[in-house]
């Protein structure tokens, strides 16, 4: 997929169209990201005006929802998070301000400070709008989770599949929850720190209205094994605890993820996160 990724030119066109439309003058690139999965290619880009960030994605439903985001819940984080600049959603690209930082990894991923901002951020995105009451989303959830299963039949062993719906199935007493924008994807590898500690969020790509618990997913299956310490920071800058109708959304949710993980990992050679996802999957049906 790698070599069918639109050339850094594209963005930096972008970027000078936005430029010359402020009066900022010629363009420069500072650096490019592109990762081994394909699905965008991001530019940190400097204008007469500032820096800028440039994303084109693959996905046009990522770009439908990013765009969404960003202009509906991403404001309230101010500058703790790019703000969008400018939108070609038939050309998949966004432009967005730059915020400081690097990616939270090595000892800032497992940082108890770090985690406590990050709940604090995940707060505030998730009240940047009225949260909408769903009937139903717990059998909705043990449905999807039942449709992956016949799907992946062939990927997981038959009887980890039949302990994983078991896992999963309390889930279908849960009748309403409350939905909030959520970013679903939320995890170190979406955090920027700075040089003054200072955390920040990217990568709107896949929010969308979901229950709170779902944004607790990515750091279940992986910062989070082990490190009580980590949860109970994080929590603490959310500023609220899964009760047990949360945790039976949160679990049957993981479920979900990790056979959707497996296959996709399977499909994109990826044998680091197929791995993961096994040892997330091992857990699980270990009870």
């Amino acid at each position: 997929m790698l070599s069918d990724l639109p050339p850094t030119s594209l963005l930096l066109d972008a970027a000078a169209a936005w430029s010359a439309s402020t009066g900022g003058g010629g363009v420069r690139l500072v650096e490019e990201w592109v990762w081994p999965h394909g699905q965008s290619r991001v530019a940190r880009v400097r204008t007469g005006a500032g820096d800028v960030v440039v994303k084109w994605e693959r996905s046009a439903r990522n770009v439908e929802r990013e765009v969404e985001a960003l202009r509906r819940y991403v404001p309230v984080l101010g500058d703790d998070a790019g703000q969008l600049l400018a939108a070609d959603v038939d050309a998949h690209v966004l432009m967005m301000t730059h915020v400081p930082g690097t990616l939270a990894a090595g000892a800032a991923a497992l940082d108890l400070d770090v985690h406590r901002q990050a709940g604090a951020l995940l707060a505030r995105l998730h009240a940047s709008a009225p949260a909408v009451l769903d009937e139903g989303y717990g059998e909705r959830l043990l449905a999807e989770l039942d449709e992956k299963i016949s799907a992946h039949a062939g990927l997981v062993d038959a009887a980890d599949l039949v302990r994983l719906r078991a896992v999963a199935a309390p889930v279908a007493r849960v009748r309403s929850v409350r939905l909030v924008p959520a970013h679903r994807d939320y995890g170190p590898r979406n955090w920027l720190v700075d040089a003054q500690g200072r955390v920040r969020v990217i990568d709107f790509a896949h929010c969308e209205p979901s229950p709170w618990a779902v944004d607790l997913q990515k750091l279940t299956m992986r910062e989070w094994r082990g490190r009580p310490d980590l949860e109970a920071a994080f929590l603490e800058g959310y500023g609220r605890v899964p009760d047990d109708e949360d945790r039976l959304v949160l679990r049957a949710y993981v479920a979900l993820s990790t056979l959707a993980i497996i296959a996709w990992s399977i499909a994109h050679d990826d044998p680091a996160f197929e791995a993961e996802a096994r040892s997330v999957l091992a857990g699980l049906v270990a009870g």
